[in-house]
């Protein structure tokens, strides 16, 4: 009996610790760990929570729709440096993009991501295309790629409140890992010429998806996930003749 009751104490325990932690894509439950400047780690998942990060506001011109439904973009902080960069923290995960940066058939979309500070375990940021319904959290649609300071990239696309993953986590050697202090620099772009997508990083090629695996015509912007320090150059898109 005695056994039977500490097995249940510890179940009980357990399920409350998963209802306490906040989840996106790239939360990997683990024992305990004590952050270390510039060193990944992983955090618990009753410590997985979103960090409020009070300061600027969205920029103007810009619109920005959250993973979950009872967050808030005033816990996201950004600030304009003049150059036309942002620094951002959050907070909550969540999609920023401008209603004129609209792609179809062949184009070009770029914009850099350097991590300021290591996050307490990898978090990621990339660029979304394909959008589309976005202000409806049952509707929105998206395919984008993301990246992380331990050098890794993934691919997903956005259906609704579901999230399939057409790339799961990958290191490539185009992709760097964050230097001691946990910082890292990223120029991301991504070529798309009808029906497929090229992804380059830093000037390098890394992978190639189709229209299979996710939407390529839509709005495009920028993604970042929670409890991060960035500085972000928005997507810049470039429009071919096709």
């Amino acid at each position: 009996m005695m056994q039977r009751a500490t097995w249940v104490a510890g179940v009980a325990m357990w399920m409350a610790a998963v209802a306490c932690g906040h989840r996106d894509d790239n939360a990997i439950p683990e024992a305990n760990v004590t952050p270390v400047p510039g060193k990944l780690s992983v955090a618990p998942a009753s410590a997985d929570r979103d960090v409020a990060a009070h300061g600027g506001s969205i920029p103007r011109g810009y619109v920005a729709q959250l993973d979950a439904a009872d967050a808030s973009i005033a816990d996201a902080s950004y600030r304009e440096d003049g150059t036309g960069r942002w620094e951002v923290r959050t907070g909550p995960a969540h999609i920023v993009y401008a209603l004129g940066d609209t792609t179809r058939k062949s184009y070009a979309v770029t914009a850099t991501f350097e991590q300021l500070e290591a996050p307490v375990h990898p978090e990621a940021y990339g660029i979304f295309v394909g959008g589309s319904s976005l202000d409806d959290p049952a509707k929105r649609q998206y395919t984008y790629v993301i990246l992380r300071g331990d050098g890794k990239y993934a691919i997903k696309a956005r259906n609704g409140t579901s999230v399939r993953t057409v790339k799961d986590w990958t290191a490539h050697p185009a992709i760097p890992t964050q230097d001691a202090s946990g910082k890292a620099l990223y120029g991301l772009r991504i070529d798309v010429d009808g029906k497929t997508a090229k992804v380059s990083v830093n000037g390098k090629p890394v992978t190639t998806f189709t229209t299979k695996d996710g939407p390529l015509e839509g709005i495009t912007g920028v993604r970042i996930n929670h409890n991060l320090h960035l500085m972000v150059t928005p997507v810049t898109v470039t429009r071919r003749l096709s």
